[in-house]
């Protein structure tokens, strides 16, 4: 059997129009029944992305979202971006419920553990910080620099 061109091809099944301005990130949650877009216009929007429906928009960020992640039950969400914050959001009110500072520079990357009782963010402070999503402090429990090797000539 020989594969021809077209059937090495996918074709998109839904395309949703984010108005977003340039798309940081795309992430699913866990059981992948909606998706979660980061955009340089500052919001972080959730979607169902099988019918291209825009379910809420969440604003607090004061510059681009870089990346987002969803509790293992559904109920939070974590957004990091340029503004050098991290945000903890209610899914179903849309309010922010915890700003976690810490970073000197942009917030790049951020996961929950298996449990989300625990969140680890990356910075291109080069710095990687933990932080207790299950207490109240905005300060993170671990921070580990990553400190770049060089070579002098």
């Amino acid at each position: 059997m020989t594969l021809s061109q077209e059937d090495l091809c996918y074709k998109a099944l839904q395309v949703i129009d984010c108005k977003q301005g340039a798309i940081r990130a795309v992430r699913f949650n866990v059981d992948g029944s909606y998706c979660l877009t980061c955009g340089s216009d500052k919001k972080l929007k959730l979607w169902n992305p099988y019918e291209a429906t825009l379910l809420k928009t969440y604003g607090g960020h004061g510059n681009e979202v870089l990346d987002a992640c969803s509790s293992c039950d559904n109920s939070q969400i974590l957004s990091c971006g340029a503004d050098k914050t991290v945000i903890a959001w209610d899914v179903s009110t849309g309010a922010a419920v915890r700003r976690l500072r810490g970073h000197a520079s942009h917030v790049l990357c951020i996961r929950y553990n298996e449990e989300s009782t625990f969140a680890l963010s990356g910075s291109r402070d080069n710095t990687v910080m933990g932080w207790d999503i299950r207490s109240r402090s905005q300060d993170p429990v671990q921070v580990r620099s990553l400190v770049q090797d060089t070579l002098v000539k």
